[in-house]
């Protein structure tokens, strides 16, 4: 057998035009095209009359009702307020009490003791059930809603921070001890970086359950807020006034995470190395 009967046929050689292009590979542009897609699919659906209005309005019906919302009457920036209040003071808080009290539980074997019971009962429990308790204590203003949106977010970045600090690596801890160092330096330079990571996975979690708790307690409980917005819009058949305060909750939820998201990887993945 001769030199050129071994050699490869040209045909199983693979041109170097028919790679994809890095532009194609990337998951950014994947994702951007898949949006697209689904986005004209949708239109098309609406348009040609698949699908009722009055069930599915089209994203360019939706499109317009928020142009007019944002820059033609204006209405909607009092409800957007309303809500962002509502979630920043009970987000604010949850992230308070749960790190605190999740560094407390999950370093002082004594007070996870103590506090455990409690915690489980008021986790067990679903948050929505205690609304009308909250309206009789505080009534239908800002304070009965920051609440259950306290209670939905808080419990997430509570049980995060306690495995964070339990699942410390206990080496470290007792090398650290063998050096002379202080229960205050020990929790400042190991347990604390130790827990960051799960700290922001709690917070993550938390921000659609603190989403869902304002638009629960705007359901139940209020007159103004984009959940108020969204249930007048429901009850008056004005589908795509409906679904634009829907798709406001879904992008302030994917701002949120991805923003977060990119905090982790970008200054908090050293300590997961770690």
């Amino acid at each position: 057998m001769t030199a050129q009967e071994t050699e490869a046929p040209p045909a199983l050689i693979l041109p170097a035009a028919a790679k994809l292009p890095a532009w194609w590979a990337r998951g950014s542009t994947l994702s951007a095209v898949s949006l697209v897609v689904f986005l004209g699919l949708w239109q098309f659906v609406t348009s040609a009359g698949l699908i009722e209005p009055i069930f599915l309005a089209s994203p360019g019906a939706i499109a317009q009702v928020a142009y007019e919302q944002f820059f033609v009457t204006g209405d909607i920036y009092p409800h957007i307020l309303v809500s962002l209040t509502e979630a920043f003071i009970g987000f604010v808080l949850a992230i308070i009490v749960g790190v605190l009290l999740g560094l407390a539980m999950g370093r002082f074997e004594r007070v996870r003791q103590v506090l455990e019971p409690f915690v489980m009962a008021l986790y067990a429990t679903p948050s929505v059930a205690l609304l009308p308790l909250f309206i009789l204590w505080l009534g239908i203003g800002l304070w009965s809603k920051v609440l259950i949106v306290f209670l939905g977010g808080v419990f997430a970045i509570l049980v995060n921070t306690i495995a964070g600090v339990r699942g410390t690596n206990p080496r470290l801890i007792e090398t650290a001890r063998a050096f002379t160092a202080s229960e205050t330096e020990v929790f400042l330079y190991i347990i604390l970086p130790a827990a960051t990571p799960f700290i922001v996975a709690g917070i993550r979690l938390a921000i659609g359950r603190v989403l869902i708790s304002v638009f629960v307690a705007e359901l139940y409980a209020s007159n103004q807020g984009v959940g108020f917005l969204i249930t007048q819009a429901g009850t008056t058949y004005n589908t795509p006034l409906m679904l634009m305060g829907i798709l406001l909750f879904t992008v302030t939820g994917v701002v949120l995470s991805q923003g977060l998201s990119f905090i982790e990887l970008r200054y908090l993945s050293r300590f997961r190395e770690q």
